[in-house]
């Protein structure tokens, strides 16, 4: 307890509830998506959509195995199946990579983004236009060192919103801006 009535934390969630809005100015890059959509795989729905990867990384060199101990494949067969395996564990392990690096031409037409995140939900303006998504809309959050990234209620694709914790003006604003999405969503 201090002396302004009540715990640090207390008055964090307070504040944030109460009506609060935290602004955030960046321009984002290929690092920060990919940082922002690495703890989607842990999500329910992030294991949902690597499930066919993973098979596919096992049941492609299976068969593949599987055709040259019989002896009477092809090796070109067996050699293709093997690949696409790969490709499949490479989508698994370096999945979220792969997908921020195709944003990279919408990050670069963005520029300089603003976003508020408030209790209505999350607005970000850019170049680009502006985008407001109502929390109803979300579905849950997640933070790593240098983000958070809000994930959208769609449960066939992802989406989202980026905001890197250097786009904060204050890095006290990074308790309230939790708190707030505490308040609001599930954390992954």
């Amino acid at each position: 307890m201090d002396d302004m009535g009540g715990d640090q934390l207390y008055r964090i969630h307070e504040s944030a509830s109460a009506g609060r809005a935290v602004e955030l100015r960046y321009t984002p890059t290929v690092a920060d998506m990919a940082e922002g959509l690495r703890p989607h795989g842990r999500s329910k729905a992030g294991r949902r959509q690597r499930l066919p990867f993973v098979l596919i990384g096992l049941v492609g060199p299976g068969y593949a195995a599987v055709l040259v101990a019989q002896d009477g494949g092809s090796a070109g067969s067996a050699a293709a199946l093997a690949v696409v395996g790969l490709f499949g564990w490479a989508f698994v392990l370096s999945g979220h990579r792969i997908m921020a690096w195709t944003t990279r031409g919408l990050l670069t037409a963005a520029g300089e983004c603003r976003a508020v995140v408030d209790g209505e939900g999350v607005t970000v303006d850019s170049a680009q236009g502006s985008t407001h998504l109502r929390w109803s809309a979300l579905s849950c959050y997640a933070e790593t060192p240098a983000t958070f990234m809000v994930f959208s209620g769609d449960k066939r694709v992802l989406g989202g919103v980026l905001l890197p914790k250097r786009g904060l003006t204050d890095p006290g604003e990074q308790d309230v801006l939790r708190a707030l999405l505490d308040g609001k969503l599930e954390r992954i």
